[in-house]
């Protein structure tokens, strides 16, 4: 698959899509990753990997690879591998917030056990960076790899602080917003650090395997920046928004993109929309929602209550703003880029990102037939209990 300059289709990051999707199929089949059943550990990564996510990071790198002039094919490695490593954050945020759902099945580590969920996402980490020795071995200078290996690793670290920094961010509403502004700043440098990284590194990465100059590698690092940043406070409307993934119109429903929407209140960690109504409320609500975040009682109803009590302040159209304000960003900082299909492609997802929910084009897709199995319900060596 070669970089077109085709303008954007109805839906124009198919194609792009698709390549990453037959190349984590690619690797899979590679590493034989479960495909009997016998490979506790590669059963596991399987299991985590399938059915496929939304794949906006890997998409993002080839759509910044593109955007310099790259080759898909060439940067293609990098970006099955970037999946790779963002599905094993996954796994491991799902063990940090004690999280037994993931993508509408029994998280990693519920399903195989601790051990074999950390093994699995570590070993996925170190994924990433064979898959870069493949980017060389399609023709990328191996300058440009080491940078892209420096990148990363700064990355990872940056990412790892973030998830800390969230933690630390659990507790009393009260603490939380002790701050002038109320523990915004805060919320916002957690989600740059944790969530924004990897699709920091994902452009930064896409523009130096493909060859970018330095202004256009760093224009596109900012892009990725901001679009994480707005992404993170979208991802966090979700359980807030009536007609989002929050399952009964009101918030609180069952599960948000295939995991328990509960499971910020259950840790006790303000997300942005509560931040925003403790900021936006009257001192009655402002009890209120200390009350419902501190408190004990049903999470779901408490849930729904936090989601009123967001729209009443005012506090859902203040972060949908947020989020509008970082695609702003993202849009200013695809300036320096070259026109053509890819930078297209990247103004209009940072506006999907943004706006809407991303839905996959074709769904349904998994990474082979094995992964459509495991999509329904059954794994390789066995049915789920």
């Amino acid at each position: 698959m070669q970089r077109t300059d085709a303008g954007p289709a109805c839906f124009p990051l198919a194609e792009l899509r698709h390549a990453v999707d037959g190349g984590i199929a690619a690797w899979l089949d590679r590493a034989g990753a479960g495909a009997d059943g016998s490979d506790h550990l590669a059963t596991a990564q399987r299991w985590a990997l399938c059915p496929p996510g939304k794949l906006l990071r890997p998409i993002t790198l080839l759509a910044a690879a593109g955007a310099v002039g790259g080759s898909y094919d060439a940067v293609l490695p990098a970006a099955v591998g970037l999946e790779l490593a963002h599905v094993a954050t996954l796994v491991h945020d799902d063990i940090i917030d004690g999280d037994e759902l993931r993508r509408g099945k029994a998280a990693a580590h519920r399903e195989f056990g601790l051990a074999h969920g950390v093994l699995a996402a570590d070993s996925l980490f170190f994924a990433l960076f064979e898959q870069l020795g493949a980017c060389r071995r399609s023709g990328v200078p191996a300058g440009r790899v080491l940078d892209a290996v420096e990148v990363l690793g700064a990355v990872g670290q940056q990412t790892a602080r973030g998830v800390a920094q969230e933690v630390a961010l659990s507790g009393s509403l009260r603490e939380v917003t002790a701050a002038a502004d109320g523990g915004i700043a805060a919320y916002v440098e957690m989600a740059r650090l944790k969530s924004a990284s990897l699709f920091y590194s994902a452009c930064h990465v896409g523009a130096l395997l493909g060859g970018g100059s330095p202004e256009e590698t760093r224009a596109l690092a900012a892009y990725g920046e901001a679009m994480g940043i707005a992404f993170q406070i979208r991802d966090d409307l979700l359980p807030y928004v009536p007609g989002g993934d929050a399952g009964d119109g009101d918030g609180g429903g069952g599960l948000r993109a295939g995991k328990p929407v509960c499971s910020d209140l259950r840790n006790r960690r303000p997300a942005l929309p509560v931040l925003l109504a403790h900021r936006l409320g009257g001192r009655a609500e402002r009890a209120a929602l200390v009350e419902l975040v501190d408190g004990t009682s049903d999470e779901l109803a408490r849930q729904r209550q936090l989601s009123r009590l967001a729209r009443d302040t005012g506090a859902l159209d203040a972060a949908q703003k947020m989020a509008r304000a970082y695609v702003d960003r993202c849009r200013e900082a695809l300036a320096p880029v070259p026109a053509g299909a890819d930078r297209d492609r990247l103004a209009w997802l940072a506006d999907e990102v943004a706006g809407t929910a991303y839905e996959h084009d074709a769904a349904g897709t998994a990474y082979g037939h094995e992964a459509a199995d495991t999509a329904r319900g059954h794994h390789p060596g066995g049915d789920r209990p």
